[in-house]
């Protein structure tokens, strides 16, 4: 790989230039404590990541749970003829990644005496490599396998993809590395903001519920992604066996906000050091010059909004789908729609009846918001689409660009989720299950137990494109449904999508919309109510909503992308192509690298050349 030869060629050079040259040298390094914190410390920057302006624009976009300006140019593969990029940046930077954790992993043997503290450190660079496979894994699916540095003349070098199941099995082994190493969150070395043995248990139920699911669905379907001769259920037993020993360890332990807030104030917060349930995240100190931008940006800059499809796809608030709830609402008025819902929707969407944006927000300067009740779609400064996205979003700031805020990255709900769908698709769920895992999360909101009994006897017709698979069993779809619901917005839904064997049945046509039109014109059209927010007259004409003008509908609803012909009534909406979409191609510079230097032939992706 020539990313890895660089790498190797130019080692001990930028080595030296990272870490001053009076602390670590070749011959010296990693014979104390401290040299193992102060190398792996290094290495978080590839796992923490960069928000710059919101968690959800940066996570969700490109999934059926949200829009922003554009189609997303990932969903919109009409025009795209399979070939493959000459060079991948996620391909080369992962592989440098995993070559600076593989040296200190190498080096492990130096210090004479290695106490809880160095295994602490040792454990997170452990979960770091899982990391960093796991991401060529979700992305390349096969790949070449190195689990030590290598040098110009190692045979490794020119090292053929492994099969994905080989991949994930090393993921895993890496991952019961690092739980057996690490110590728990806020024990001994494991302080704030760092790995923990919580993390390192949760990310191996996502590994195992991931290669698990993709396996099995990928299978069923008999798709150019399958993994010959698998089921998947052998990685869905690690799923199970990591999330005993999680819930065992954590069991009901969760964080409940005030009263109003208690699913919402977990992501709207600034510090997480003594968080139940949150296991690992970025800490912010505006300070220390360590800046959060999760401020004005949530709000005021970001044109982003939840889509219908998501908004509905919330139960009603007795724990029934609709066609089967006896609660009534009315469609047309926001408010009447988010109420009659799951709790947790109106601590995701902003619904007007809170009250001025300014009043929540008191942050804002933008005139065009104001003391608004409703998203101002003329300018799209907040909730494209109609519904204005609430959770998250930073109620604290320094100032107008600053923040304190902590991102939350790995916490204990998305591990309950796991554990329960893969208990749902071994066929092993019990009732006591579900009280262990979902009806904890629905506790802290207030929400209706789901029940397994009543759930498999529902009477329900579940869509593909809504992510449900009609071959299964009831009590799968609706844990699909409560895993999109508790996690909304935290970027997981495309990549479930994936391991589900649903792509094309989600995108493929697919144009979404917001919010009921009519509500949101009568706001804004209303001159009554636009001098109540305290915008000028001068401003009235401005705000207008005019179809055809600055604004569109599908059917009843706004149309984000009405300038664009292929979200037109008439237009071909969303496509993917099912035989190559699902991974990226591997970069050609590669395969032509693998042939020309050493002979072999590194394997393309399907539907890429």
């Amino acid at each position: 790989m020539i990313s890895m030869v660089i790498a190797i060629v130019s080692c001990d050079e930028e080595f030296l230039d990272r870490y001053p040259e009076d602390a670590m040298s070749d011959a010296t390094f990693f014979t104390k404590t401290s040299d193992f914190k102060t190398y792996v410390n290094g290495l978080y920057g590839d796992v923490v990541r960069n928000v710059s302006g919101n968690r959800w624009l940066n996570l969700e976009n490109g999934s059926d749970n949200l829009f922003t300006n554009v189609p997303h140019s990932s969903l919109m593969r009409h025009s795209v003829g399979g070939e493959a990029g000459n060079t991948n940046d996620l391909w080369n930077n992962t592989y440098d990644a995993i070559r600076e954790v593989n040296y200190v992993l190498d080096n492990k043997g130096r210090i004479l005496k290695r106490d809880g503290i160095v295994n602490q450190y040792l454990g997170e660079a452990f979960f770091i490599r899982a990391f960093h496979y796991f991401n060529l894994l979700q992305n390349f699916g096969a790949v070449p396998y190195v689990d030590h540095v290598l040098n110009t003349d190692s045979p490794e070098l020119f090292s053929l993809r492994e099969s994905r199941h080989f991949i994930a099995t090393k993921i895993i082994a890496d991952l019961d590395s690092a739980i057996a190493l690490l110590q728990w969150k806020g024990v001994g070395a494991a302080g704030a903001a760092r790995i923990n043995r919580e993390s390192a248990l949760l990310y191996k139920t996502r590994v195992g519920l991931f290669e698990g699911s993709w396996e099995r669905y990928h299978g069923n379907k008999n798709t150019p992604f399958k993994m010959e001769g698998k089921d998947g259920s052998d990685f869905l037993a690690e799923v199970v066996e990591a999330g005993e020993q999680l819930i065992g360890y954590q069991g009901s332990q969760i964080y409940k906000g005030p009263a109003g807030a208690e699913y919402s104030n977990f992501y709207n917060r600034e510090d997480y050091s003594n968080i139940q349930g949150a296991f690992f995240y970025r800490h912010y100190d505006v300070s220390l010059g360590i800046v959060s931008a999760e401020t004005r940006a949530s709000i005021e800059q970001y044109r982003a909004g939840l889509t219908k499809r998501a908004v509905y796809s919330y139960l009603m608030r007795d724990g029934k789908p609709e066609s089967l709830s006896s609660v009534v609402y009315d469609y047309t008025d926001q408010n009447s729609l988010i109420h009659s819902r799951d709790p947790r929707l109106e601590q995701t969407i902003y619904a007007p009846d809170r009250g001025p944006f300014n009043k929540t927000y008191n942050f804002i300067t933008n005139e065009n918001l104001s003391g608004a009740l409703y998203a101002n779609l003329n300018n799209f400064y907040n909730g494209k689409g109609g519904y204005t996205i609430f959770k998250g979003t930073v109620l604290n700031t320094v100032n107008i660009d600053q923040s304190n805020a902590d991102d939350v990255i790995l916490h204990y709900s998305e591990a309950l989720l796991n554990y329960a769908e893969a208990k749902a698709i071994l066929g092993t769920i019990t009732q006591a299950d579900l009280d262990n895992t979902i009806n904890v999360l629905r506790n802290r909101v207030g929400m209706f137990h789901m029940d397994l009994a009543e759930v498999n006897g529902w009477n329900v017709v579940y869509a593909a494109s809504d992510g449900y698979d009609l071959a299964e069993p009831n009590i799968v779809n609706e844990i699909r449904r409560e895993r999109r619901v508790e996690l909304m917005l935290e970027g997981f839904r495309t990549t479930d999508i994936k391991r589900w064997a649903l792509f094309e049945e989600v995108f493929n046509g697919y144009k979404p919309v917001g919010a009921y039109f009519q509500e949101l014109a009568d706001y804004w059209n209303n001159p009554d109510n636009l001098a109540e927010a305290g915008f000028p007259a001068s401003k009235f004409d401005d705000l207008r909503l005019e179809l055809g003008q600055n604004i569109d509908v599908l059917g009843e609803f706004v149309n984000p992308f009405w300038q664009n012909a292929d979200f037109t009534p008439a237009g071909r909406g969303y496509y993917i192509d099912p035989n190559r979409d699902y991974l990226q191609p591997i970069p050609r510079n590669e395969i032509q690298f693998y042939q020309e230097k050493g002979g072999v032939t590194l394997e393309q992706n399907p539907g890429w050349f």
